[in-house]
């Protein structure tokens, strides 16, 4: 990327800081939450002893509500035990779900409810009191195994996603429908064990719909035992929840068509002014050195963002997708804080302006024909460079169609918008424009901050700390997570920072610009 060096010494860091602080900060604050793991389930599992108490009494009314009362507790710590230990996690998931089958039965059986409850109350007290390993109360299913049509086994294979849970929910469907009751309980059974690995990519989306899913499946279970009508019913509702979960996509058309028409334009804008600095110095003859160098410039960032595709393609599997994803989402943010507000900003764009005059200058004094085809070559590949970057933190966030449509959209924005400048001649207010574009890459850069702070959660390097009360909603990347919200909110804080900070500067250099703005010009008046 070429720059005078007055651009070149801006201070990029200090924007990569506050997100180190911040991972820091969301690091410290995860470790605090598992180290109070023990404390939480100590002070909810009274819940549990009084539960047992109640159905020794063979009152399964008051033991339903304090198991209740436990489960709606345990939402608010699970995250901290998982932190701290996943397979005492599993484990106490696993002996809630017994629980919950013992309470859906219509009557309750109090020896079985009793006999559940003990099994989770064991594993509460072993993880209470620090031990190394799960006891073992005999009320796990083989892990690892799925339940067929047949009664076999098979190997579950791969790493589980939402499909993978759909498919058992068919699966389950279909055995119902052959009257296969026992068959569909097992699956069923098998869809709670598989959850386990893939709640977390529904638990950050919708805190929701991760526990009525939850309630569900145990639902679920007991009418497959009980041999009930309401089976299907249930079955059908759990997979409706469960599809928009199925695509994880999280960027769409739009945010594709943003990046190649915010980075395009500017680099038309600036093509655009070294076309009309040669025809008002005389000599539009030499024009096909800018498209040359331009048309080069291109090529050479399509190859720059395929080898880099390649390499990114070759390096992801399914074990470190989620990893890879959400570190270069937010490298891709960090990126665009700096573009946004560094290099975007009026001060940066009049000094690339002059820095173009006084490089073409020089190269028409000597003669230099290829300096001026290396100017444009800069100014498209500086831009192309950029773009392949954020569509890198875009990673598997988007699909191949939406790509493509986002693509060919902003690729036919750019043609008309070229038209109007080279051909017809019509002006954009620089200053307007660069404002506009700024409030749209910070967007994305809000958007790359949530989804990669919410692909290192699935992946299990952050932690979840859900609330129902925190705002969801996919366009924008909010998710219910109090990670994802705080990384958000500073974000906000640093870009008000920004701008009040650069806005006391202006008005201290120049009372009068802060106190009403100037232009920094128009694309056809940049090289005056």
């Amino acid at each position: 990327m070429v720059t005078n060096l007055k651009i070149s010494r801006v201070s990029w860091w200090k924007p990569l800081l506050g997100l180190l602080l911040l991972a820091l900060w969301i690091g410290g604050a995860s470790f605090a939450l598992a180290d109070a793991s023990q404390d939480n389930l100590k002070q909810i599992n009274v819940h549990i002893d009084k539960a047992l108490a109640a159905v020794k009494g063979n009152d399964v009314a008051t033991a339903r509500t304090e198991f209740e009362a436990f489960d709606d507790a345990w939402f608010n710590i699970e995250d901290s035990i998982r932190a701290k230990s996943k397979d005492f996690y599993v484990a106490i998931e696993d002996r809630m779900h017994y629980v919950e089958d013992a309470l859906s039965y219509k009557p309750v059986v109090p020896k079985d409810l009793q006999t559940a409850l003990e099994n989770l109350n064991t594993v509460n007290q072993a993880f209470i009191n620090g031990a190394a390993t799960v006891p073992n109360t005999g009320a796990t299913p083989a892990s690892g195994t799925a339940a067929t049509a047949g009664g076999a086994t098979e190997a579950t294979s791969g790493t589980p996603t939402v499909a993978t849970l759909l498919n058992i929910l068919s699966a389950a469907r279909d055995q119902q429908a052959k009257g296969d009751w026992d068959g569909a309980a097992a699956t069923i059974k098998n869809f709670q064990a598989t959850w386990l690995d893939v709640e977390g990519q529904v638990k950050t989306r919708s805190a929701d719909a991760y526990k009525d899913t939850e309630n569900d499946m145990a639902l679920a279970y007991t009418l497959a035992k009980q041999k009930s009508a309401d089976l299907p019913g249930v079955l059908n509702r759990m997979s409706t929840r469960l599809e928009p979960f199925e695509n994880p996509n999280t960027y769409g058309i739009f945010d594709a068509t943003i990046i190649l028409l915010r980075e395009g334009l500017e680099a038309l804008l600036v093509v655009v002014a070294l076309l009309a600095f040669l025809k008002k110095s005389g000599n539009e003859t030499k024009q096909s050195w800018i498209w040359g160098g331009s048309i080069a410039g291109l090529a050479v960032s399509i190859g720059l963002g395929t080898a880099i595709q390649l390499l990114f393609s070759s390096a992801i599997n399914s074990s470190n997708r989620e990893m890879i994803e959400g570190i270069t989402g937010l490298v891709a943010a960090v990126m665009l804080i700096y573009v946004s507000y560094w290099m975007h900003n009026k001060s940066s764009t009049v000094a690339w302006q002059k820095y173009i005059r006084a490089k073409s200058s020089s190269a028409l004094a000597k003669g230099s024909l290829f300096g001026l085809a290396a100017l444009s070559f800069l100014a498209i590949f500086r831009e192309g460079a950029e773009t392949v970057l954020f569509f890198l933190g875009m990673g598997s966030g988007i699909s191949a169609a939406d790509l493509i449509l986002g693509l060919a959209l902003g690729a036919v924005l750019l043609g008309i918008l070229g038209f109007l400048l080279v051909v017809v001649g019509v002006r954009i207010p620089m200053g307007p424009f660069f404002r506009v574009a700024s409030i749209l890459v910070f967007y994305l850069c809000f958007k790359f901050v949530g989804t990669g702070v919410h692909a290192l959660q699935v992946g299990g390097i952050l932690p979840t700390t859900t609330a129902t009360y925190l705002p969801e909603n996919g366009f924008l990347g909010l998710f219910p997570t109090w990670e994802t919200t705080i990384a958000q909110l500073a974000l906000l804080l640093l870009g008000a920072g920004l701008v009040l900070f650069n806005h006391f500067k202006t008005a201290k250099e120049d009372p009068k610009a802060a106190a009403k703005p100037v232009e920094p010009g128009t694309a056809s008046a940049a090289t005056k």
